[in-house]
């Protein structure tokens, strides 16, 4: 009876490593695991490159194309909100007002893109994309017939406008070739600067206006009606007599 015992003890226990074997060699074998989280540098926005800018804007269907007068005051004055570097390491800022088409847009794009390590760097507009319908009559048209077509739609820059921007780690070759082409390819006065000159330009104004001795500045002629100025200058050199008589 009790040699009976072990003999179906043995055979239980063959039994039931038989069926852990046949367990343990059906988990092994080629295992799918999940992909490790993609390393991500703090502070690089989702897309390195620069994105395709449109050439117009889109309006719902049905919507009637509207038409807009010149309004060079788009384009005049100095720029007060997006005057500053927001990953403060490299961009184009503008010297002067003007107009950007889609041709520039186009050619920043494409020279920056070639020359840009995606893995390490990053480039971002700071503009808009056109927006303003320019329109023009047809070639040989005589005058009058209302107002023209709309050709094509431009973004206007005023002075001190952040172009592009470009952080990361951006080698010196980058910046002194590609940067420089591409300022100097704009319809309007343009430089490449890096934070450091944007602060040494905000330190020397800063630096002027408190240790200027002299009285007779442009604010304070115009707001004090020196040798009757008022009836000489605008109403934009009145509104910026505060940053000097080339404001405008």
């Amino acid at each position: 009876m009790i040699r009976l015992f072990h003999i179906r003890n043995s055979k239980c226990l063959l039994e039931g490593n038989t069926f852990a074997w046949l367990n343990f060699q059906m988990s092994s074998g080629l295992k799918d695991f999940k992909d490790p989280p993609k390393e991500t540098i703090v502070g690089f926005p989702d897309q390195n490159r620069l994105k395709i800018v449109q050439k117009q804007p889109t309006y719902p269907s049905g919507f009637l194309t509207p038409k807009m007068p010149k309004r060079l005051a788009d384009h005049r004055g100095p720029e007060l909100v997006n005057n500053k570097l927001i990953h403060e390491q490299y961009g184009i800022v503008a010297l002067s007002g003007g107009q950007l088409k889609h041709g520039h847009f186009e050619m920043m794009r494409n020279t920056i893109n070639r020359n840009l390590d995606l893995n390490k760097s990053f480039a971002v507009w700071r503009v808009d994309p056109p927006w303003k319908p320019v329109t023009r009559h047809g070639q040989g048209k005589k005058l009058g017939g209302g107002k023209g077509a709309i050709d094509h739609y431009v973004t206007p820059v005023k002075r001190g406008r952040i172009i592009v921007e470009i952080g990361g780690y951006v080698p010196t070759r980058m910046v002194n070739r590609v940067l420089i082409d591409v300022a100097q390819k704009l319809p309007f006065p343009a430089k490449a600067v890096s934070k450091a000159d944007l602060d040494h330009w905000e330190q020397e104004d800063k630096y002027v206006l408190e240790n200027n001795l002299n009285k007779f500045r442009w604010e304070w002629c115009i707001k004090n009606n020196i040798l009757n100025v008022l009836n000489y200058v605008g109403k934009y050199d009145i509104e910026f007599c505060h940053l000097g008589p080339d404001c405008r």
